[in-house]
């Protein structure tokens, strides 16, 4: 039996193969090496084919802000738009018409806000009543011509509205005390005119005169102030106003119940004569009209008040999505540090889900921030992916404190990224000052990192 053991080690020692030195099996630490290197490239590709959801979200969220600008329009085309007053002025219909401005013009409006539902958006729409008296005298700087030109021509009175279809009653107008009958009264191109004798003028009187109107719209309301002193006053239950225009108010008080603001404005404050040509004064109303997107540009010669509340999800949405890759990155720089120092490998398909569950953070946000304030939208979409995230990767790495520090690191970044969206115009500086600390806590974290072995 002895012998028989022995004869079977000899042949399996004769089996083996002599150890020569001339093996040619890879070192581990190259092994190492190709599979960091290639992981490193699969990585890369990953965050390109993620520009595929990025440029998705994008989409969607300029389509839902289309989508809500639709049923803004359906509102104001049914309710009323936005509310652009200019005048009183007196037209002078000679042979070159001209444009005679009040002497003063003081505005009294007091205006009632309410919300419109469409579908799942809100709009701000107001009913006002606005008063607006004052008087016409002839400018002394003019001259004996323009008396001429009044003596032997027709004249007229007019004031002009964003929207004749916004009157919701019959306007009242009273010139020294006499009240114009409605039937005197000519619409046309959102132009209220009547007859004017210009007698008193021509005497050096005054003319005086009184106008009440109740209008609808919605979004803004704004006044020319043509008089040669313009004073307005106004009052509204509406607690979110901004103020625009070139004029803010000389006075103003805001408050939960509304506001209360007051303005005053001099001809030399503004670039309107007291007497125009109908072409420069066509010109100068041409001007309060010139839109950009939902908003007016305001003019020189306009003060004007929103009355709504602001709508700013889907442009803080749109700011959010940006910094998108700038969560990614900082997400797969963490797991894969984690992944080399701990030589617990990670599939490059548990890399793309991760990439996509940053990416449906998005789309939370969105939808949570249609119905919910952004605040609490972002608060909740937050929760939900870092919880999933946290979760994953500390299934994968098969340890939960991984899972809990990569949460401690994501809720960090997005608390960092709200700030930013809070900050308009120190997001750059704040932003740039961040990123530096995060790039010297990784550069810190990757020199302990042997790349080479």
């Amino acid at each position: 039996m002895e012998n028989n053991e022995t004869n079977g080690q000899n042949v399996m020692q004769a089996a083996r193969p002599a150890d020569n030195g001339t093996q040619s099996t890879l070192p581990n630490s190259n092994v190492k090496k190709e599979k960091t290197g290639t992981k490193l490239v699969v990585i890369s590709l990953i965050c390109i084919l993620l520009l595929i959801p990025w440029f998705y979200i994008k989409y969607m969220i300029s389509d839902r802000d289309n989508t809500r600008r639709q049923a803004k329009n359906e509102v104001t085309e049914k309710w009323g738009g936005r509310q652009l007053i200019k005048g009183p002025a007196i037209k002078v219909n000679c042979s070159n018409p001209i444009i005679i401005m009040p002497d003063s013009l003081n505005i009294n409006a007091d205006v009632t806000t309410q919300q419109l539902h469409r579908g799942i958006y809100d709009f701000t729409v107001f009913e006002s009543t606005i008063e607006m008296e004052g008087t016409f005298a002839l400018p002394k700087t003019e001259g004996q011509k323009l008396n001429d030109n009044i003596a032997k021509s027709k004249c007229t009175m007019q004031i002009e509205l964003g929207s004749l279809k916004d009157l919701s009653d019959n306007p009242v107008i009273e010139i020294n005390g006499r009240k114009i009958d409605n039937q005197y009264i000519n619409f046309n191109d959102n132009i209220l005119e009547w007859s004017y004798n210009p007698e008193v003028l021509l005497e050096g009187a005054e003319t005086k005169y009184h106008i009440t109107m109740k209008l609808k719209g919605s979004n803004k309301l704004s006044f020319m102030p043509t008089g040669n002193t313009t004073t307005a006053r106004m009052h509204s239950n509406c607690a979110t106003p901004s103020f625009g225009g070139r004029f803010l108010p000389t006075e103003r008080k805001v408050t939960d119940e509304g506001f209360d603001a007051e303005w005053r404005i001099l001809a030399i404050n503004r670039s309107i004569p007291q007497v125009v040509s109908k072409s420069q004064w066509d010109n100068i109303r041409s001007e309060c009209y010139s839109d950009y997107d939902e908003y007016i540009i305001d003019g020189d010669n306009i003060f004007s008040i929103e009355l709504r509340k602001p709508v700013e999800q889907y442009h803080q949405n749109e700011r959010a999505v940006k910094y998108a890759y700038l969560i990614i990155l900082l997400t797969f720089a963490v797991v894969f540090f984690i992944e080399v120092r701990r030589s617990n490998p990670i599939h490059p398909v548990q890399y793309l889900l991760i990439g996509i569950a940053i990416m449906l953070f998005y789309t939370l946000l969105l939808s949570f921030s249609e119905q919910l304030s952004f605040l609490v939208a972002y608060i909740i979409a937050s929760i939900m992916t870092i919880g999933l995230l946290s979760y994953y990767l500390g299934a994968i790495m098969h340890e939960r404190k991984i899972g809990l520090l990569i949460g401690g690191i994501l809720t960090a970044v997005y608390s960092f990224i709200y700030i930013l969206l809070q900050l308009e115009n120190l997001a750059l500086m704040v932003g740039s000052i961040g990123l530096f600390i995060i790039l010297t806590i990784i550069m810190t974290a990757s020199k302990r990192i042997e790349w080479y072995k």
